[in-house]
C-alpha cells in the first residue's frame, strides 16, 4: 500500500477526525523506519488530522527529523535509561535513543511527548524507573506513563 492508498482507506474517518481532533497513529514495530512514507502521507492528508507516533526512538536522527514537522504527539517507550538494563533487554545500546531525546528537547518538543517507563520483570526495578524518570525530568520531560510489561512465558 502506498501513501495515497492509505489516505483513501482512512478518509472514511475524515469527519470524525475533524470533529474530535483525532487522526492517525503510526505504531507497531518501529514506524520511524518508514519516515519517507509517513512524510509523504502527511503531505497528502487533511491538515486538520493530528499525527501521533509510538516509537522507541532507536533510529538514526534523520528519520525523526523528517517526520517531526507533522507529529502532534509522541509516545516514546525508552525501556530504561540505564544503559546496562537497556542492553540486556534489547541486545543494543540506548545511545541513539538518548541523542534523539536531546534533539526533541533542543527543538522544544518535549511538551509533545509522553515517555513510557515500563517495569520489565527480570530486567529493571522500581529504582531503575525512578532514576530514569529523574534523568528525563532533568532533560525537560514531564509526562510519564508507567506500566508493567507482560512477558509471555
Amino acid at each position: 500500500m502506498d501513501e495515497a492508498e492509505l489516505l483513501q482507506e482512512t478518509m472514511v474517518d475524515d469527519l470524525y477526525f475533524k470533529a474530535t481532533g483525532g487522526g492517525i497513529c503510526f505504531c507497531g514495530g518501529e514506524p520511524l523506519l518508514y519516515s519517507e512514507f509517513i512524510d509523504a502521507f502527511c503531505r497528502l492528508r487533511p491538515k486538520e488530522w493530528n499525527i501521533y507516533m509510538e516509537t522507541s526512538l532507536h533510529v538514526p536522527l534523520h528519520h525523526l527529523e523528517q517526520v517531526a514537522p507533522w507529529v502532534h504527539h509522541y509516545y516514546i517507550d525508552v525501556k530504561d535509561m540505564n544503559a546496562d538494563v537497556y542492553q540486556r533487554y534489547t541486545g543494543g545500546d540506548n545511545h541513539q535513543v538518548v541523542e534523539n531525546l536531546h534533539w526533541l528537547v533542543r527543538q522544544q518538543r518535549q511538551h509533545q511527548v509522553t515517555i513510557r517507563l515500563p517495569s520489565i520483570k527480570g530486567y529493571n526495578t522500581d529504582s531503575h524507573r525512578e532514576s530514569s524518570q529523574q534523568q528525563l525530568e532533568e532533560m525537560g520531560f514531564h509526562d510519564f506513563d508507567r506500566f508493567d510489561y507482560i512477558i509471555p512465558k
